[in-house]
């Protein structure tokens, strides 16, 4: 794999030493000396992985190194591949899926090294599939940890945050990813309560649907949720959501400069099982640009 000549995805995916579970990813695994007999080049890595996914943690110039950590496939279906990306001093342990025609699907980070200071961080697959990252740190000599578990949701094609669990409040940045698609379309804005509890809508590929990302936290952070999806509009007011083999539905009403969502389905893998895809989001409109007020020549008297 360390080579530049074209490989099959099913050699690639096999490359990966097979794995039993739980499989744990340590800060430790990613600071001890690289096995150079698992290193593969970046042209091969990014023919199956894409590097947008590697942008946040290593920007858009930067070429790391990739090298594979171990796999588990799930009963002929998806395959789950551990790899670290490795640039400097930064480094990051990623879990990958592949759907069952060996296609890429999506990856999250399990752990770093080389970013923010931590006494102790992992991430994890338990034979539940269950996705847990954790990290941990000494503050004013008291432990703080956050625990945040997953899924990978095969019919959205993406992980979801299913459980958090904070011992203190820990603000983090909300990645929205249709932040910068076009919003020409009337429906299409940002309707927020705050920064960690808004509805981002973007155009879709006709005038009868939009692209939406909803975000919300409830019961200071204890019950959260999150959906990326495609809405179709039933009518000026009115759009739905719901996709084939999903349980999950939602409505979207638009009145009055606000939207309001409406779970009509089980969105249970969405969100924590004490809270709703519900509620009122006003719009935020966009600024205005100030207007010029200099008098035009000849004008003034």
């Amino acid at each position: 794999m360390k080579g530049e000549e074209a490989v099959e995805v099913s050699d690639f995916i096999e490359f990966f030493p097979e794995m039993t579970l739980p499989a744990r990813i340590t800060e430790a695994n990613l600071t001890a000396a690289p096995n150079d007999s698992m290193l593969i080049s970046h042209k091969i890595f990014t023919s199956f992985i894409p590097d947008s996914v590697l942008q946040k943690d290593f920007g858009k110039s930067a070429k790391p190194k990739f090298y594979a950590m171990g796999r588990w496939q799930d009963k002929n279906k998806e395959n789950y591949l551990f790899f670290k990306a490795a640039a400097g001093s930064k480094k990051v342990g990623y879990l990958a899926v592949f759907n069952p025609e060996q296609q890429f699907v999506s990856a999250l980070p399990l752990v770093k090294s080389g970013f923010e200071k931590y006494n102790s961080s992992y991430g994890l697959l338990d034979a539940k599939l269950q996705i847990t990252t954790y990290r941990d740190k000494i503050v004013a000599g008291t432990l703080q940890f956050k625990r945040n578990v997953y899924i990978y949701n095969g019919g959205a094609g993406q992980f979801t945050l299913i459980m958090t669990e904070p011992n203190v409040e820990i603000i983090e940045q909300v990645i929205n990813p249709i932040d910068t698609l076009p919003r020409k379309n009337k429906l299409s804005g940002n309707y927020i309560k705050d920064k960690r509890n808004f509805i981002s809508v973007r155009d879709g590929k006709t005038p009868a649907s939009f692209q939406f990302f909803i975000h919300f936290e409830k019961d200071n952070g204890n019950c959260i949720g999150e959906l990326k999806g495609v809405a179709r509009v039933i009518d000026k007011t009115t759009a739905q959501y719901q996709e084939p083999g999903n349980p999950c539905a939602l409505e979207f009403k638009f009145t009055g400069g606000a939207v309001s969502l409406k779970e009509t389905g089980g969105c249970g893998s969405f969100r924590d099982i004490k809270c709703f895809f519900e509620g009122s989001y006003p719009r935020k409109n966009d600024p205005v640009a100030p207007k010029d007020n200099k008098r035009k020549k000849g004008n003034s008297r």
